[in-house]
């Protein structure tokens, strides 16, 4: 794989929040690790490998003189290498769960809960986990709803009434976080992304090009709407763009030979991330802002925050997850977009990643009790490489999936990455003020 070679050692992804840097610990560090105890933890899951979700009749099909590759599996639909990996990751949350004593290594009943969005590729996926993790026992795997649809829980949607007021927030919000000249400069803030991937769209040889004379994306303005039921859409460059490098981020994930993966024309890491960095800037221009993390992820937030603790919360499923030790969630990539952003999570890097939100993706919620009886709470993103996802290497104690502690601007942390569990239940308050 000579021109499809990522290098490691350049790639980590990183996700800026406008959040408060020079927030202090104040959690002692008296507290050994061997002697706290993991009591209770909830993950947080992506989806696995699915095909992409730009269809055959989008612009992208114009946008280049190649072919796209053409997958087995429905669009949208979790592949059967994704179906294997998560198991292969669910192996290793088995060890890991059973090495830190909250679950045995027998078939964990209740002590398990499983709950997905109502889309086959969450719930493939939340049975691809449990049948990896205990295949020795069938683990239920719920969700709510009709099949095929969204979950409220799951829904990134606008909740609010769109009225002006709302619509100025949110546009100025944006604003912000595209920088000079807004979200109307979008493009020319991307505009080396926009030259990479025309440049491996081969654009100026596509019947887009030749024949209504668009030769890059950045010459499609970008729109944005918001209306209320409904997820924030855009149209445009961004949109666009964020669809190209989806389907060339799964082609190098599903393993497709490196001369299918974008027709083999990315040839260095800095291009792949050039690339990929549009998709990045659509899920955070989308969803990162804190008026929008706020819309889509308050009924997730409040789903986990009371599988914690009782706050009196009505969801047919919050007892079961409140009575279990652990608690898995798989969503998407929206979901994490606006969750950690909702939670004013500080700026993290994902080493030997392109995504902030990668596939498989687990974000933990852990609460670690120490022998006193106190009760600490700490976050982690764990989540497997590009190279683990392509080839599909098998997960364990000692050949594990990274893992990086999250740190909470509400929620200050000791050099273990413990904050107070009450810091924690303060910090999910405020964040759903």
């Amino acid at each position: 794989m000579k021109k499809l070679t990522l290098s490691l050692s350049l790639l980590s992804s990183t996700f800026f929040y406008a959040t408060n840097l020079n927030a202090a610990p104040n959690v002692p560090d008296n507290h050994q690790a061997e002697a706290l105890q993991l009591e209770k933890i909830v993950i947080f899951s992506r989806h696995g490998i699915r095909t992409p979700l730009v269809g055959k009749d989008s612009i992208l099909s114009q946008a280049t003189p190649y072919q796209w590759v053409k997958w087995q599996d429905k669009t949208g639909y979790l592949t059967a290498k994704g179906a294997r990996l998560e198991k292969l990751f669910a192996a290793y949350w088995s060890e890991w769960l059973q090495q830190t004593g909250i679950l045995s290594s027998q078939c964990p009943k209740d002590d398990l809960f499983i709950y997905t969005n109502a889309r086959p590729r969450t719930i493939d996926t939340g049975v691809s986990f449990a049948k990896g993790a205990y295949s020795h026992c069938a683990i239920r795997v719920n969700y709510l709803g009709k099949y095929n649809t969204m979950d409220n829980t799951f829904n990134p949607v606008i909740r609010s009434k769109v009225d002006k007021a709302f619509e100025q927030k949110a546009r100025n919000a944006v604003d912000e976080l595209v920088g000079k000249g807004g979200f109307a400069q979008l493009n020319a803030h991307l505009q080396s992304n926009f030259n990479a991937l025309a440049q491996t769209l081969n654009q100026t040889q596509s019947p887009l090009c030749q024949e209504k004379h668009l030769c890059n994306l950045d010459q499609e303005p970008n729109t944005l709407t918001f209306t209320q039921g409904k997820e924030p859409k855009t149209t445009g460059a961004l949109r666009d763009g964020t669809g190209a490098a989806d389907s060339f981020l799964l082609q190098y994930y599903e393993g497709f030979p490196a001369k299918d993966v974008a027709w083999g024309r990315i040839n260095n890491q800095q291009d792949w991330k050039k690339i990929v960095d549009i998709k990045e800037r659509y899920n955070q221009l989308l969803f990162g802002t804190q008026v929008m993390a706020k819309e889509a992820a308050t009924p997730l937030l409040t789903f986990i925050q009371n599988s914690f603790k009782d706050y009196g919360y009505q969801h047919p499923y919050i007892e079961n997850a409140r009575n279990a030790k652990v608690v898995l969630l798989v969503g998407h990539d929206s979901n994490v977009g606006s969750l950690l952003p909702l939670l004013k999570v500080k700026p993290y890097h994902l080493p030997d990643q392109l995504e902030t939100t990668p596939i498989s993706g687990k974000v933990a919620f852990e609460k670690w009790v120490a022998p006193n009886g106190e009760a600490f709470m700490k976050v982690e993103y764990v989540y497997q490489t590009i190279d683990q996802l392509r080839n599909g290497t098998k997960l364990t104690l000692t050949n594990p999936p990274n893992r990086i502690t999250l740190q909470l601007e509400d929620c200050p942390t000791n050099a273990q990455g413990l904050c107070k569990m009450a810091d924690f239940y303060q910090a999910v308050e405020n964040a759903l003020k």
